[in-house]
């Protein structure tokens, strides 16, 4: 991955990073990774912060020909995100929708819209609810990737055990840092 500079720019700052609950820099790659070789056109993120994982995601749509559509409820976050992606021209890939993610993801079932692939990274209190939504906007053979499976593991076991009994779900627990569930939609 040729590594944009605006990426590499935020990442001097790990600390601003980390204070914005942001992926960890082999997390984001493989996020970027992920979408390339999945050849993911649709992309949803439920999480923007600062928009760093919004990058890598913005990146990989840039070279399958894609779009990235991103939820955040902190409308300043937003903010620093858009600005992020205006410095690295890649805002034109990416639609924002502030607001509370569930009454979002709602309203992008409503309008009838599928994703390839799903990042949730946001309220762990809320990711059995953002699962369900995901059984709902990912088709068949859809990837999800659920972040901090590890380091917020004690606040996500409704959400673990849930996906690692459904019938929906081939699940895959990755050892990062913070943790990753990567899991691919059933026929």
């Amino acid at each position: 991955m040729t590594i944009h500079p605006i990426i590499a720019q935020m990442e001097q700052a790990p600390e601003r990073l980390q204070s914005h609950w942001c992926l960890p820099q082999e997390e984001a790659r493989f996020l970027y990774l992920l979408a390339c070789i999945g050849s993911c056109r649709r992309i949803l993120e439920v999480g923007t912060s600062i928009g760093y994982s919004t990058l890598h995601l913005a990146q990989a749509a840039s070279r399958t020909n894609g779009h990235v559509t991103t939820i955040d409820a902190s409308a300043d976050r937003q903010a620093e995100a858009l600005t992020n992606l205006k410095s690295a021209q890649l805002d034109g890939r990416v639609t924002f929708i502030h607001g509370d993610a569930l009454k979002a993801l709602s309203a992008l079932f409503v309008d009838g819209q599928t994703f390839d692939l799903m990042f949730i990274d946001a309220r762990k209190s809320q990711y059995v609810e953002y699962l369900e939504w995901a059984e709902k906007l990912l088709p068949s053979g859809g990837i999800l990737l659920a972040d901090n499976t590890r380091s917020h593991r004690h606040s996500m076991l409704d959400f673990i055990e849930r996906i690692h009994q459904s019938a929906h779900w081939e699940v895959s627990d990755l050892e990062t840092p913070s943790g990753l569930i990567l899991a691919q939609k059933r026929p």
